[in-house]
C-alpha cells in the first residue's frame, strides 16, 4: 500500500509542479504585457503630454479658423471705407491733375513723348478726365473690390491657419520623437492602437490560461491531501506529512514566486469643454506595480538605505528560507532519530516556528491590500470629485494576485502540518506505523 501510495504522490506532486512551472511562465509573461500596456498609456503620453496638447489645440483652433465667417455689417464698412479711400485718390490725383502731371513729365523725361506734343495735350487730357465722371463710378468699384474680399474669405482662413501652425509647432526645434516607438518595434506593430488592441487581446487570453492552470493546480492538490488523509490508517501519520509537506513546498514556491498584489490605478476617461468644443482624453495609466516576495525582497535588498537592505534580509530569512528549512526539517523529525534527539532541531521546529514571518507576511500582504486599496480609491475618488468644468471617470483594477492565494494556501496547511506533527510527537513516534 505504501510503495502504490508513494507512487501515486510523487505523481500528483510531479504533474502539480509541472503546472506550477507553466503558471509560473504564464504569470511572468502575463505581468509583462501588463507591464507594456501600463506604459503605452501611462498619463505621460495622455494628459499630461505637451505635444498631444498641441494636436488638440491645433484641431480645435483650426476648426474655428474654419467655421469663422465675416459678419456682413463688416463688410458694409469695408466698402465704406474704400469709397472714402477712393474719393480721396480721385481728388488727390484725378480732380487735381496731378496724375497727368506726373505721367506726362515721367514721358517727357524718358523720351517717350514730344515736348511740343506733351504741351498741346496737357490740358485736353485733364479736360477729358473731368468730363469722363470718374467720380460717379466709384461706388461701384468700391463694391466691386468688397465682393472681390468677400470671395476670398477661404484665402485669409488658409493665413491664420499657417499662422496657428507656426505658433504651435516652431519649424527650428527638433522634432518630437515618441518614446513609445521601442514598443511598436517589440511587437511588430506599425501604430499604438494596433500595439494596445493586440496586448489586450493576449492579456485576456492569458488570463483564461492563468485562471485554469490554477484550477489544475489547486485541483491536483487539494486531490493530494484528500487522497492522503483518507489513507492515513493506511500509511500511517508520517507518510501523511510528508505528503502536506510536498504540497505546502508547492505552495510555498509559488507563493513566494507569484505575484502577491497588483496595483492599478488608472483615469478611464477625462473630458473637458474648452472654445465651445469638446476635448476627450482615453484611459490613461496613473501608476500600475505587479510584485511577487522575491521581487520586493530583491528590491529592499538592493536598495541604498542600510535600514532597507535589513529589512529585505529579515524578509528573505523568515518568508523564504526559514519556511524552507522547518518544511524539511519538520520532515525529517520523524524519520531520523539524530534530529528527534536534537534540541536545536527541536528548537527550530516546535519553538522558533511560532516566529515564523510567514503568517505575519500574510497578514501583511491583506492589510496592504487594503490599505492600498482604500488609499488609491479614495484619492481616485478626489479626484473625480473636484469637478470644475471637466468630467472624470476613475478606476481602481488593483486585486490579489495568484501569489497571495498560494502563500495563504501554504500558511493553513503549514499549521495543520505542525498539529499533526506535535500530535505525533505527543504519542511517541516510534509506535506510530
Amino acid at each position: 500500500m505504501k510503495y502504490f501510495f508513494y507512487v501515486a504522490l510523487f505523481c500528483l506532486i510531479g504533474f502539480s509542479s509541472y503546472k506550477g512551472l507553466e503558471l509560473y511562465k504564464l504569470q511572468k509573461e502575463q505581468t509583462l504585457l501588463k507591464e507594456d500596456w501600463a506604459e503605452i498609456h501611462k498619463i505621460n503620453y495622455g494628459l499630461f503630454n505637451v505635444e498631444l496638447w498641441k494636436d488638440k489645440a491645433l484641431v480645435i483652433f483650426d476648426k474655428k479658423i474654419k467655421d469663422f465667417k465675416i459678419d456682413p455689417k463688416m463688410y458694409k464698412d469695408v466698402n465704406k471705407q474704400l469709397v472714402t479711400y477712393l474719393n480721396q485718390m480721385y481728388t488727390q490725383y484725378f480732380s487735381s491733375g496731378k496724375l497727368v502731371d506726373d505721367f506726362l513729365a515721367q514721358a517727357e523725361k524718358k523720351g517717350t513723348l514730344n515736348k511740343v506734343f506733351i504741351k498741346m495735350i496737357k490740358g485736353s487730357v485733364k479736360d477729358l478726365i473731368k468730363d469722363f465722371d470718374l467720380r460717379s463710378k466709384i461706388p461701384s468699384i468700391a463694391d466691386e473690390l468688397t465682393s472681390e474680399i468677400k470671395a476670398n474669405e477661404h484665402v485669409f482662413k488658409g493665413y491664420l491657419t499657417k499662422e496657428l501652425n507656426a505658433m504651435l509647432f516652431d519649424a527650428s526645434a527638433a522634432e518630437y520623437k515618441d518614446p513609445r516607438e521601442p514598443m511598436l518595434l517589440k511587437y511588430q506593430q506599425e501604430e499604438l492602437t494596433s500595439l494596445s488592441n493586440e496586448l489586450t487581446v493576449r492579456i485576456e487570453s492569458n488570463d483564461v490560461k492563468i485562471t485554469n492552470t490554477i484550477k489544475w493546480i489547486y485541483g491536483l492538490l487539494i486531490l493530494t491531501l484528500l487522497f492522503s488523509s483518507l489513507l492515513f490508517r493506511s500509511i500511517g501519520l508520517k507518510s501523511l506529512v510528508v505528503a502536506f509537506t510536498l504540497v505546502a513546498i508547492v505552495m510555498l514556491l509559488l507563493g513566494i514566486s507569484l505575484p502577491m498584489i497588483d496595483i492599478d490605478a488608472r483615469l478611464n476617461s477625462f473630458e473637458f469643454s474648452i472654445l465651445g468644443s469638446q476635448i476627450d482624453f482615453d484611459e490613461q495609466v496613473l501608476f500600475y506595480q505587479s510584485k511577487s516576495i522575491t521581487d520586493v525582497t530583491s528590491t529592499l535588498i538592493n536598495s541604498r538605505g542600510i535600514d532597507m537592505k535589513i529589512v529585505g534580509g529579515l524578509v528573505f530569512l523568515f518568508s523564504i528560507v526559514f519556511p524552507f528549512f522547518k518544511l524539511t526539517l519538520s520532515s525529517m523529525y520523524l524519520f531520523v532519530e539524530k534530529i528527534r534527539t536534537s534540541k536545536i532541531a527541536n528548537t527550530v521546529i516546535f519553538i522558533l516556528g511560532k516566529w515564523s514571518m510567514a503568517d505575519v507576511f500574510v497578514v501583511a500582504i491583506f492589510m496592504a491590500y487594503i490599505g492600498f486599496y482604500g488609499i488609491t480609491s479614495a484619492q481616485l475618488n478626489d479626484i473625480a470629485a473636484d469637478q470644475g468644468n471637466y468630467s472624470v471617470e476613475t478606476i481602481n483594477y488593483s486585486k490579489l494576485s495568484p501569489g497571495a492565494l498560494f502563500f495563504t494556501s501554504y500558511c493553513v496547511l503549514s499549521i495543520i502540518t505542525s498539529m499533526i506533527i506535535d500530535r505525533i510527537k505527543k504519542n511517541n513516534v516510534d509506535q506510530i506505523t
